[in-house]
């Protein structure tokens, strides 16, 4: 109805085995698994408990707390939007507050000091309910900006859990690194992207001026945030990539020690079809673990939609955005998408292995208005890819 209608493309989504919680800059609402209203969590306002933008949002399932990150502060809620209490954030040596707050597990909280001046100490800080700092992480990567103003590369991805374990990585930093038990941040993972990897020179240039584009005119950027946030499961991990003018072809480098999440061995991955200079593409890939290889992606030749296409219900192209702790994979379609390519000419292009889902699909379809709400779309992870918790 109107009290829950989403207000903006730019949301998050968080999915329990109870709960749909949905978040944007200046509402968070609850929805039953059917989709049904429950509530808004929290209110705009300066009051207790209430928020005027909020930045982010995490959960403690076993609690059943939801925790809103607004700029100075972290507010915590129950599921049914009874307010609990107020955290404030962390700040570095520029009075600048911690972004891209998660919870990890008891009362403890990570989140990450975006290092624009290149003169920090530390980025990612542990601290807990009460602001007390546990932890600080060095900050290896020192560098001297070219100009004075704050870049999104300086930035880290949204924490990504996978069951007990959560991984953290900063957007121009090659490297996803876990959180242990002993809350150590240990490296693990390296997107091995060779002449494009980001090195200090190219930190030291403010990614959206000119002069950069003439001396480095070609690049990537792992996750993307937003269209495409690192999702992961105990066997994959799912990630988008921002391709900046690639021409040619583009090789993979080799096995490292550690696993790379790149293909190795893998044939050329043709980029030419990107585009021209000056046009940033989102490029989606699927890492498996255990063999350690890389698959990109194309596109689905009618909707052209990036994603895994859709064989069950014929529907639009799957692509999760969320992975839940009931080995569940949530992705989000948008109304004007479905109404635009559900066609009979679309469904004739594509197999369907599951006719009764294919009719409700077309029954929901025909059903949905340009003004309401985006379909949440739930697939449960077949035993095989389950893997270990």
């Amino acid at each position: 109805n109107d009290d829950c209608l989403f207000a903006e493309e730019n949301w998050e989504l968080l999915v329990t085995s109870t709960h749909i919680f949905a978040r944007g800059s200046k509402y968070c609402y609850a929805f039953n698994r059917n989709g049904r209203f429950l509530g808004q969590i929290g209110n705009l306002g300066q009051g207790p408990g209430e928020y005027s933008y909020l930045t982010g949002f995490s959960i403690d399932e076993k609690k059943q707390s939801l925790y809103l990150e607004t700029l100075h502060t972290l507010l915590e809620y129950s599921w049914d939007g009874v307010f609990r209490q107020s955290t404030e954030l962390p700040k570095d040596k520029h009075s600048s507050s911690l972004h891209g707050i998660s919870f990890v597990r008891d009362n403890l909280f990570i989140g990450h000091f975006d290092n624009h001046r290149g003169n920090l100490l530390h980025n990612f800080v542990l601290f807990d309910q009460s602001s007390k700092v546990i932890k600080l992480f060095d900050n290896y990567v020192q560098f001297t900006p070219k100009r004075g103003r704050a870049s999104w590369e300086n930035r880290s991805m949204k924490p990504l859990r996978v069951g007990e374990r959560i991984y953290v990585k900063e957007l121009s930093n090659d490297t996803l690194f876990y959180l242990n038990e002993q809350n150590e941040l240990i490296s693990r993972y390296v997107f091995d992207l060779g002449q494009y990897t980001s090195t200090i020179e190219k930190r030291e240039y403010d990614s959206g001026n000119d002069l950069l584009r003439v001396i480095y005119p070609e690049g990537i950027m792992i996750p993307t945030e937003g269209y495409s946030p690192m999702t992961g499961t105990q066997k994959h991990f799912f990630f988008g990539f921002m391709a900046y003018s690639l021409s040619g072809k583009y090789a993979f480098p080799k096995e490292m020690d550690i696993p790379i999440i790149a293909s190795s061995g893998s044939e050329l991955i043709s980029f030419q079809a990107l585009g021209k200079r000056g046009d940033w593409h989102a490029v989606i890939g699927i890492y498996d673990i255990a063999n350690q290889k890389t698959q990109l992606l194309d596109t689905d030749p009618v909707s052209r939609m990036r994603g895994l296409i859709n064989d069950i219900d014929g529907g639009l192209s799957f692509w999760p955005r969320y992975y839940t702790s009931d080995n569940e994979l949530v992705d989000i379609w948008r109304v004007e998408d479905m109404k635009e390519f559900l066609t009979e000419d679309y469904f004739a292009a594509h197999e369907i292995k599951d006719p009764e889902a294919h009719q409700k699909l077309k029954e929901l379809a025909q059903k949905l208005d340009f003004e309401d709400n985006p379909v949440i779309v739930i697939g449960k992870l077949k035993p095989e890819l389950m893997g270990e918790k």
